[in-house]
């Protein structure tokens, strides 16, 4: 059912949350009608919650909560050994569900939350309702071998973890400019992630993040285990995949269309971060509105 319109003092602004969740603690930010449809936001790698403040505000009629992912933002770093797979981010994204008291929620993702999502939504196919991806999507896991020896790598990285320290920057301000020489994203984008991302230290800030999560991927699963879970998702799903974009999904995707019942791949010129780009994210916006209007969650 579309949601009724909220005066501005009853919608929330980025509101400050923690949820347990097992053996850590995430942070999250909460945007909209706290009586609207339930959605999770979920951020890209080495990225953090604040990848949605631009989005976020203009879908105010969502009961919107963006989670930090574990080892990112303000939320707890992985125990001593333990591995960043996407395994534990779907654990915990159905664990923040729980504790939030949401039985049936949306999804809306980027890059490797939209990765996320997609798993999720096929493992949870009761849980979810909607699952949206921005520049990201459950993604080919390469050969045996291939994995084999990234399991491998993954193994020898974790057992010199104490060795890896992140950089040290003078100012946010530096920060913010390293990101956007490494990356597509405009200092407006970066801006936003670095101001939430960031700690003070010795000789100036670094990152929050857990230098671990640079580490090679474990567990990866296959094709096969690929092509059935995309069969499984029954929610609507909707990528946007962003012309100027990551490349890193769209070897499979063909793929995963073939198998996935109810999936909308719509492409929009933009960069990868097209959602958090002042010149870009109005088009975003406007593109959930209308998928979330096919589904009667509110007015396009």
């Amino acid at each position: 059912m579309t949601q009724s319109a909220l005066s501005p003092a009853a919608l929330r602004f980025g509101e400050a949350l923690t949820i347990d969740v097992p053996g850590l603690r995430l942070a999250a930010k909460a945007w909209g009608n706290p009586d609207g449809a339930p959605f999770l936001g979920l951020h890209g790698w080495l990225d953090n919650a604040n990848t949605f403040n631009r989005l976020a505000p203009l879908l105010p009629e969502l009961n919107f909560i963006a989670l930090d992912f574990a080892g990112h933002g303000l939320s707890d770093h992985r125990a001593p050994g333990v591995h960043y797979t996407s395994f534990f981010d779907v654990q915990d994204v159905v664990a923040a569900a729980e504790a939030l008291g949401f039985e049936r929620f949306g999804l809306i993702g980027h890059s490797m939350g939209g990765a996320v999502t997609s798993e999720t939504a096929g493992m949870f196919p009761e849980r979810i309702t909607q699952a949206i991806s921005i520049d990201g999507f459950v993604h080919h896991q390469g050969s045996p071998k291939d994995c084999n020896d990234r399991n491998k790598e993954a193994i020898l990285q974790m057992l010199k973890a104490s060795e890896k320290k992140p950089p040290v920057y003078e100012s946010i301000d530096a920060m913010a400019e390293r990101v956007t020489q490494a990356t597509d994203q405009s200092l407006a984008a970066a801006s936003e992630l670095v101001a939430r991302g960031h700690h003070a230290v010795e000789g100036g800030v670094t990152w929050r993040t857990d230098p671990r999560i640079r580490f090679a991927t474990p567990l990866r699963i296959t094709e096969r285990q690929l092509d059935e879970l995309m069969a499984q998702s029954t929610a609507p799903a909707l990528l946007i995949a962003a012309t100027q974009g990551d490349r890193w999904y769209r070897g499979g995707l063909e793929r995963r269309q073939e198998h996935h019942p109810n999936l909308t791949v719509l492409e929009m010129p933009g960069p990868h971060h097209l959602h958090l780009e002042p010149t870009h994210v109005d088009a975003v916006a406007k593109a959930i509105r209308a998928f979330l209007g096919e589904q009667g969650v509110l007015t396009p």
